[in-house]
């Protein structure tokens, strides 16, 4: 096994090598080892901010892998990382994080782990870490009646139009997420990632005026479907699940909070991803947020599964 190797932008067989661990890993865990950013980022080779660190064996097979963003000034690096579950209790996973807290320019670091596994919060105690922010993803089956969406007056809703809305967009996602860690600050080049994606559908993305203004929006996603068509939803490569749907963001303008808006989009898009054949749809949401967790309890949603960030450095 060779130590671990750090480099930025990763060649187009190095990206392969990636999937296929990332593939591994989801099939033995049920959970993904990497989130939906970094996924997104990783067809061209990720970030060209971002390092790569990769361990392979003597014969060149990739063993374990991390992905460490030392952009954020403010909250401190990032990291991910996941080990091939036959290379597993030899030390990897140590030997990835002690690089990445080399790599971190100021010893401060945030490591996700995606699903709460013992092995995972062993590993991070033993190292120093702190658990600090704790990610729910709820659920709630389709196939129950949904109540009607009921829209403020004076609102209207429309799906979203490419190449005209992306920056408008952008601007009502960051006010309505300003205080967010991920997702306040984000621009028109993310929404742009996303579209060129195979599960991208304007026909799921909904946006409420009020007047000319962009006040609020509901994009939806379905995972493991190639097409989005109504009726039955052929598993996309690489999907071992019947295709699910994801509130995938919730946003409403400050100017409009408070007036019922949210829960209205909220419904708009589960009756769309119920119209498409879909037995069930997730969602992500902080555990602290305890507003939002009682509302999605209303609509029928239960905790399901659970992603962890844990810190070392102040």
């Amino acid at each position: 096994m060779s130590a671990p190797v750090v480099q930025g932008r990763l060649s187009a067989e190095d990206v392969e090598a990636v999937r296929s661990l990332v593939h591994d890993v989801a099939v033995a865990d049920g959970v993904g080892p990497l989130s939906d950013h970094v996924m997104l980022h990783l067809p061209r080779g990720g970030d060209e901010a971002v390092r790569n660190l990769l361990v392979r064996s003597d014969d060149g097979r990739l063993l374990g892998y991390a992905h460490l963003d030392v952009t954020d000034v403010v909250a401190g690096s990032s990291a991910e990382l996941a080990v091939h579950p036959a290379a597993r209790g030899r030390g990897i996973g140590r030997t990835l994080v002690a690089r990445l807290l080399e790599e971190t320019p100021d010893g401060r670091l945030r490591l996700w782990a995606h699903g709460e596994s013992p092995g995972s919060a062993a590993l991070a105690r033993t190292m120093g870490f702190a658990r600090s922010r704790v990610l729910w993803q709820m659920r709630r089956p389709l196939a129950d009646a949904l109540p009607s969406p009921k829209v403020p007056a004076g609102v209207t809703i429309r799906t979203f139009e490419v190449g005209a809305d992306e920056r408008r967009w952008t601007e009502t996602n960051n006010r309505a997420f300003a205080d967010h860690p991920d997702q306040g600050r984000w621009g028109v080049e993310e929404v742009l990632l996303r579209e060129a994606e195979s599960w991208f559908d304007p026909q799921g993305f909904f946006l409420a005026f009020r007047g000319g203004a962009l006040v609020g929006f509901h994009w939806t996603k379905v995972h493991g479907a190639l097409t989005h068509d109504h009726g039955d939803l052929p598993h996309e490569h690489g999907h071992d699940h019947a295709p699910i749907g994801e509130v995938y963001v919730v946003g409403v303008d400050p100017s409009e909070q408070g007036h019922g808006l949210g829960p209205a989009l909220t419904l708009i898009g589960l009756h769309h991803l119920q119209s498409l054949g879909l037995d069930e749809v997730l969602l992500y949401v902080d555990e602290s947020n305890t507003n939002a967790i009682r509302v999605y309890e209303r609509l029928g949603f239960t905790r399901y599964a659970t992603d962890v960030s844990w810190t070392r450095g102040s």
